[in-house]
């Protein structure tokens, strides 16, 4: 193994490259992953892939970074996300292993069985490891347990956790394996709370296409998963190792789901739902999301073992949930069950919006729970004909909810106001005026340039584009390179994406980091929200203009540019 002399900054260009030359400069590339995998790397080191290009083989580069000067692995260069492709029987593309402070960002990853994005060890702490702005698909294989999958950063020993995990802007679908996202550990058992991995955030990432759970948290001391959106989970034909969900955390403390997404969920057992606050878990919060047309519940609380203490679950949407009989019948739209002496203590569902329109008679809110003390079911409110809608023991106390016939909740409203005319840039610097015009639906969609929110956008665009829904993205102007690649950076697809200078929010008076404004033909704006948007909110406001999204002609990757 060849040691790096100091920090330095290396290239590679798996198309012109030479694995003979030095690598310090574009036109001395290294040409192969193989040439940057005998290496170690140094803290501060950036090793950049050239853009456009596609590299065969797994990339193990070797080496860890150290508090304020991580490793970085990026992209040089402009257009499509560097490719690296793993080879037949490869375990994964992109691999570290006792490695600490990495940021791995615009990449594209292919292949590999049982992984494709792989971070693991043997000892210790292992700090520091962000994961932003890759796509991750084509996993293989058949799964063996519940830690394959696309992007998997997994203790590999009951001594071994990590702190400081941040899996930013990832695209992964298109799997047979288990997992879309997952951080933390089931393979390895029961582990005691200090064993943990802590301190983790899953944010603004989509998970599709994948044979069982969508984005998961398993043994992890203050986690989020934050405007993040998943779907076709639980595609497994038959049921061989467990039974999945969406997005959902297992034996956690202070973790949250928040401002998420899921639909399309199944499963070939029980489960198949959007969000479940599991057994084992502690101050867990799932809040402000939207689960709908799911073949089970919307929202589920499980005690199993021991004690499921201090659940909340609060300002949810759900709708269409329980599209599958069997699964409406046991689990209704929020489910609440215990077993093997489990039990649940301080459960609190509030303010969540149920529209429940099972294919069968089945109630809303199934409760078979047993409890220490009483759990709270209040001020929510379920649109739905079934009776009776709410199915529970006397331990879940019901106060102030509205039961009745459908009645839709439709989001804050602009009134119609004209949109004024303004002016943004394109990609290559060009200006496109903008203002009343004829066409179809166009949400205007003002985000900041990290990001946020473009998961959430990104899964409206594909829902309702055969509504002839447009999506916009407004971005703030910044380096011409960065705009140049902003598109395939954020995995934008067939979306449109401009750049604003700030004359567009000031025209439209628009000051919050983030704000959705929908537009109809006519040019004007029938809803607007300024700042972080709650996908339900969105969703409610779609469906009640242009109706059901066309699930049938969701837009998957093929899509991309």
């Amino acid at each position: 193994m060849v040691s790096a002399a100091h920090a330095g900054v290396y290239y590679v260009d798996c198309a012109a490259g030479d694995d003979a030359a030095d690598g310090l400069s574009t036109g001395k590339a290294w040409r192969s992953v193989r040439a940057v995998s005998a290496r170690e790397f140094r803290a501060g080191d950036r090793i950049l892939l050239r853009r456009g290009t596609e590299c065969g083989g797994t990339l193990w580069p070797k080496g860890s970074g150290a508090a304020g000067a991580p490793i970085l692995l990026d992209a040089w260069g402009e257009g499509r996300l560097p490719v690296i492709r793993a080879e037949a029987g490869a375990k994964a593309a992109f691999e570290l292993f006792n490695q600490e402070y990495w940021t791995v960002q615009h990449l594209e990853l292919i292949g590999g069985e049982p992984h494709g994005l792989y971070v693991s060890g043997s000892q210790g702490v292992l700090h520091g490891i962000h994961i932003c702005n890759v796509v991750v698909h084509g996993v293989t294989g058949e799964p063996k347990n519940k830690e394959g999958g696309l992007v998997v950063i997994a203790p590999g020993s009951a001594g071994q956790r990590f702190d400081d995990v941040i899996v930013e802007g990832v695209t992964a679908y298109g799997t047979a394996q288990w997992a879309g996202i997952l951080v933390g550990s089931v393979a390895l058992g029961f582990l005691p709370v200090e064993a943990r991995s802590t301190n983790v955030a899953i944010r603004n990432s989509m998970v599709h296409d994948v044979a069982g759970d969508g984005i998961v948290l398993f043994q992890v001391n203050h986690g989020r998963i934050e405007d993040s959106v998943a779907w076709y989970t639980g595609m497994q034909q038959t049921q061989s190792i467990g039974t999945p969900n969406a997005v959902w955390t297992w034996m956690c403390g202070d973790c949250a789901v928040r401002r998420s997404e899921a639909f399309l969920t199944d499963s070939p057992g029980v489960d198949g739902g959007a969000f479940d606050i599991d057994y084992g878990d502690e101050d867990n919060v799932v809040e402000d999301s939207y689960g709908h047309d799911t073949q089970g519940y919307c929202v589920a609380v499980f005690g199993a073992g021991g004690t499921t203490s201090n659940s909340v679950v609060r300002r949810n949407v759900c709708a269409g949930n329980g599209r599958s009989p069997r699964l409406a019948a046991s689990q209704g739209a929020v489910y609440l069950t215990t077993w093997n002496q489990g039990r649940l203590k301080g459960v609190r569902i509030a303010e969540n919006w149920i529209r429940w329109e099972p294919p069968i008679a089945a109630a809303a809110v199934v409760n078979t729970a047993e409890f220490d003390g009483e759990g709270e079911f209040e001020k929510n409110t379920i649109e739905t004909a079934e009776r009776p809608a709410i199915r529970s023991n006397a331990a879940l106390k019901l106060t102030g909810n509205a039961i009745g016939p459908r009645a839709p909740r439709v989001a804050e409203s602009a009134g119609g106001t004209r949109l004024p005319a303004f002016t943004l840039r394109d990609a290559a610097g060009r200006p496109v005026s903008v203002g009343a015009r004829g066409g179809g639906w166009r949400l205007w969609s003002f985000v900041p340039a990290s990001g946020e929110q473009v998961a959430l956008v990104a899964s409206v665009y594909r829902q309702f584009h055969a509504a002839q829904l447009e999506v916009i993205l407004i971005v703030p102007r910044g380096e011409p390179e960065r705009e140049r690649n902003q598109r395939w950076d954020w995995n934008l697809g067939g979306m449109t994406v401009l750049f604003d200078d700030g004359s567009a929010r000031a025209a439209l008076g628009v000051r919050a980091v983030t704000a959705l404004m929908l537009v109809n033909a006519a040019g004007e704006i029938l809803w607007r929200h300024d700042g972080v948007t709650a996908p339900g909110e969105l969703g409610l406001a779609l469906r009640s203009r242009l109706g059901e999204p066309d699930h049938g002609r969701l837009i998957s990757e093929a899509g991309r540019p």
